[in-house]
């Protein structure tokens, strides 16, 4: 009895020093530097009517293309000195976007999506205003190391402005 509890002591502690390697692994390196990112977002006309609707066309890239894009819009414009502004979603309540993978994955890994996205009511404002639009963009797999660029604005994206007539 004592040399199998003694045999059964000495098992455990040549087990636990074979085990006991030290190793030191090295570091790790994503797949893909974001994985994320949205490149443009343009409106489809440069003029609209009073009551129209806008059409936007955003594009990037994604690693993952199951997941979901979602996207809240910040309208602002100002008329008669009086600055106002329209939301559409929220950074709790975005909207779910419908997007279309264009391309297969390239050399570093990541798709081409492309999305249009209706803004309704923005252009419910006085004739001959400018509208400057604003979308904030999320990705259902956003982890906090591999974020790309999130937002993109209309009005910066080759100097285009939406024109209410």
């Amino acid at each position: 009895m004592q040399k199998s509890i003694f045999f059964f002591f000495i098992s455990l502690i040549l087990l636990v020093a074979a085990c006991d390697k030290y190793t030191t692994l090295p570091t790790y390196t994503p797949a893909v530097s974001s994985n994320f990112t949205v490149s443009t977002m343009n409106h489809t006309e440069d003029s609209v009517n009073v009551g129209d609707s806008i059409y936007l066309t955003a594009t990037g890239l994604m690693s993952d293309t199951t997941q979901a894009i979602y996207v809240y819009l910040v309208t602002s414009y100002t008329a008669s000195g009086v600055a106002s502004v329209f939301d559409y979603g929220s950074a709790s309540s975005p909207i779910k976007l419908t997007r279309t993978i264009t391309s297969g994955p390239n050399a570093s890994g990541l798709s081409s999506w492309s999305s249009t996205i209706l803004l309704p009511g923005a252009t419910s404002v006085p004739p001959k205003t400018k509208l400057s639009i604003v979308g904030n963009f999320s990705y259902q797999l956003s982890l906090s190391s591999e974020q790309g660029t999130l937002s993109a604005t209309d009005a910066g994206v080759k100097n285009k402005t939406v024109y209410v007539k």
